[in-house]
This record gives structure tokens, C-alpha cells and sequence, in this order.
């Protein structure tokens, strides 16, 4: 079983390599450095500080786009040209390909932050970069099970895409809404205010903390330590095991 979760995996990373994923990594790379170099030149105070906080967002970004993009699309594909069929026609299990395909996946996420982050090294503290690269692979393999859930749900790219970037979106700034609702300059009086404020703490419940994971504060003021980690392996291991038994549901559910 475990030499097919691996088989599964390999083909899954060398599918990767010839979809030009890493050439689309380092184009990102080239762009950014493009990019940050003439902000850098227009920033009059805080120099260093500037470049580091539009670098450090615009690679998060790119790096999540990247990988929900690669794994959709790769999956989409599996579907509509029959390769799936054929894979599971042979006795593999549904629950070892899911696993080799998540294997696949979050090598490379690790590979494309790892990637990400070598730019940084021009910028910023190592040992605060290794903080900052191990966190964002953590928001990626979030974002890879969040992909999966939302293709076998919808099938189809377009809505996945969408369903996964609101999602992502939501996670990233549920918290501060929540902020804003729960201490308002205007006390929220009517039922329809209040029926907003239990939905959206309902929200900060359901969704992941992604605020809290790769934080540019940790490369422009060094404020990571190792311990910062542990928080986010827990939840993401959460999530994770969350995410996967939905898909896993999905997926055993479906006629192929």
C-alpha cells in the first residue's frame, strides 16, 4: 500500500516539473526582485523595512496562487482525461491516492516555498526567514487540502478557484472583522447587527487563523521565535486531519 501512495507521489512531482512550475516560481522571483528593487529606490525613510514587507506579501500571495492553481488544475486534468478511471480501475485504494497526491502536493509546496524564500536571504535575518518559510509551508498545505475539498465538491476549476481563494481570503481577515464587530463606535442594537456579530464569531471558530501564519512582522522587526511555530503546527495538523476526512467523504461518494 505504501509503495503506492509513493508511486502515486513521484508522478505527482514529476507532473509538476513538466507543467513548468518551477520556471513559473523563478519568473515570480525575477518580478519581484524587479519590483522591489524600484520601490526600495522610491522609499525615503525605512528602506530596508519597506522592501522587506512588499516582498514578503507579494511572495505569500504569489506562492499560495501558484500552488492552488497547480493543484487544481492537475487534478482537473486527472479527471477529464480518464486517468483517474484508469488509476483506480487498478487495486489501489481511493484513500492511498488521495495520500500520494497530497504527498506529491506538499513536496512542492515545500519546494516552492523554499524557492521563495531564497530571495528573502537578500533582505532579511536567516534565521528569521527559515521561521517565516516553514510557516508559510504550513499555510500551503492548508491550502492544498482546501483545494482538494473544493474540487471534488465542484469539479470544475472555475469554482474551485473562486471557493478557495474566498475561503483564504476569509481566514486571512475574519479576526479583525470580528474586531471591528464586537467593539463597534455605534452599539449594534438591531436583530439584524446582532444576527452579523454571531455569524462572523461563528466564523473566527470555523476558519483557520491564517493571520497568525507568515507574518511580515517577523522579517521587518525580527519578531519570531521558534516557539511561534508550535501553534501553527497544531492547528494546522487540525485542519489537515479536517479538510482531508471531507474530501475523503467526497471522494469515496463519487461514481467515476
Amino acid at each position: 500500500m505504501f509503495s503506492q501512495v509513493l508511486t502515486i507521489a513521484r508522478f505527482t512531482i514529476i507532473e509538476s516539473l513538466r507543467n513548468r512550475l518551477l520556471l513559473l516560481s523563478f519568473l515570480v522571483i525575477g518580478i519581484s526582485f524587479g519590483l522591489v528593487e524600484f520601490i526600495g529606490d522610491l522609499a525615503i525613510t525605512e528602506h530596508r523595512v519597506t522592501q522587506v514587507a512588499i516582498l514578503a506579501a507579494f511572495l505569500r500571495m504569489s506562492a499560495v496562487v501558484i500552488t492552488t492553481l497547480f493543484v487544481v488544475s492537475s487534478t482537473v486534468r486527472e479527471l477529464h482525461d480518464k486517468t483517474l478511471e484508469m488509476i483506480l480501475a487498478m487495486p489501489i485504494r481511493r484513500g492511498s491516492y488521495y495520500l500520494g497526491k497530497m504527498i506529491g502536493y506538499f513536496y512542492i509546496a515545500a519546494l516552492v516555498a523554499i524557492i521563495f524564500a531564497v530571495l528573502l536571504l537578500l533582505y532579511a535575518d536567516p534565521e528569521q526567514i527559515v521561521i517565516w518559510t516553514i510557516s508559510l509551508f504550513f499555510e500551503l498545505v492548508l491550502v492544498v487540502a482546501l483545494s482538494l475539498v473544493m474540487l471534488f465538491t465542484f469539479n470544475q476549476v472555475p469554482s474551485a478557484l473562486a471557493a478557495v481563494f474566498i475561503i483564504y481570503g476569509a481566514s486571512r481577515i475574519v479576526t479583525s472583522i470580528f474586531l471591528m464587530a464586537k467593539y463597534p463606535i455605534i452599539a449594534h442594537t438591531s436583530i439584524a447587527q446582532q444576527f452579523m456579530d454571531s455569524f462572523i464569531e461563528l466564523l473566527t471558530w470555523l476558519l483557520p487563523d491564517l493571520h497568525r501564519y507568515t507574518q511580515t512582522a517577523w522579517l521587518t522587526y525580527n519578531t519570531a521565535d521558534w516557539s511561534t511555530l508550535l501553534p501553527l503546527l497544531g492547528q494546522t495538523v487540525i485542519y489537515l486531519m479536517f479538510l482531508s476526512f471531507i474530501a475523503l467523504f467526497d471522494f469515496y461518494r463519487k461514481n467515476f
